[in-house]
């Protein structure tokens, strides 16, 4: 035990000492806020010109978007270490330490985790702050609840990162796969565009995406009452498919998912990602 918690620090530490690693890290949500305020601000808001307090709305939307994506994002970005670990050959001074294969994922995934959760908190405070500044409402419950998420999606995110970047084994490879990923997450997660706008094919693969549940699920805590007080007056019909466009509910094959079945999802997804990173430890 000591020794994965060893690892984990040093991991921890091994990422922020690197501070272009950080800045890195974070492009897809220094992407999204550029493209957002430059473009789709008023693309969206232009949308839905005769209801009072669209703008506060969408800037919760987009905001709970960012939350979802950034464990991924820092996750990829953390890992950079464990590549370096194996193209240098240090991973084989931690692979004959008395840690088992479970307890050496545990170390990186651990302090994957950490980085994850570190970064979504200072994000948090920076879209509560930036959601006040606008005049967003804002419950306590809320607020709460999009903090209560962090840990599920911090802890999804370090996983399924790890997991697939664990059979990368060298820097090209691994600097390709964080760059797809930086560029990608935003689509699947329904952020650079809504969900309901993009093709069938691309609402499937991106409702398979565990962060876009995450990010489904910070839009109710973040947006959930601005998006009550905004619709107040209008047809349930057309609250329904708002909620569906912008990803706030998710569906897939008839079934839609609320919060329970979404977390009960991102929880199974998880655990299958960290047996797979396990089985591949134990066979190297």
């Amino acid at each position: 035990m000591n020794g994965m918690l060893f690892l984990a620090k040093r991991n921890v530490t091994c990422y922020f000492r690197d501070r272009a690693s950080v800045v890195f890290s974070l492009m897809a949500v220094i992407i999204v806020v550029m493209l957002y305020l430059l473009f789709l601000r008023n693309m969206l808001v232009s949308s839905y010109p005769d209801m009072d307090g669209m703008p506060q709305l969408i800037d919760a939307w987009v905001m709970a978007g960012i939350l979802g994506i950034v464990p991924v994002t820092t996750s990829a970005g953390s890992l950079q270490t464990m590549i370096e670990d194996r193209t240098s050959g240090r991973i084989r001074d931690i692979l004959i330490t008395p840690m088992s294969p479970a307890q050496i994922a545990g170390g990186y995934i651990i302090g994957t985790f950490l980085v994850g959760l570190s970064m979504s908190v200072i994000t948090l405070v920076v879209c509560l702050a930036y959601l006040a500044t606008t005049g967003c409402p804002l419950s306590a419950g809320g607020v709460a609840t999009s903090v209560a998420l962090l840990v599920p999606s911090s802890l999804s995110g370090s996983i399924i990162v790890y997991a697939i970047t664990s059979f990368l084994k060298s820097t090209g490879a691994f600097s390709g796969f964080f760059t797809v990923v930086s560029v990608l997450i935003g689509f699947l997660a329904g952020i650079y565009m809504p969900m309901g706008t993009m093709p069938d094919a691309m609402q499937v693969v991106g409702t398979l995406v565990p962060a876009s549940h995450m990010a489904a699920m910070f839009r109710d805590g973040l947006a959930g009452d601005t998006l009550d007080s905004v619709f107040s007056g209008a047809p349930s019909e057309t609250l329904a498919g708002f909620r569906s466009d912008m990803g706030f509910d998710l569906g897939l094959g008839g079934f839609s998912f609320d919060p329970a079945a979404s977390m009960v999802y991102v929880a199974a997804i998880t655990a299958l990602f960290f047996a797979v990173a396990v089985v591949g430890i134990r066979r190297r």
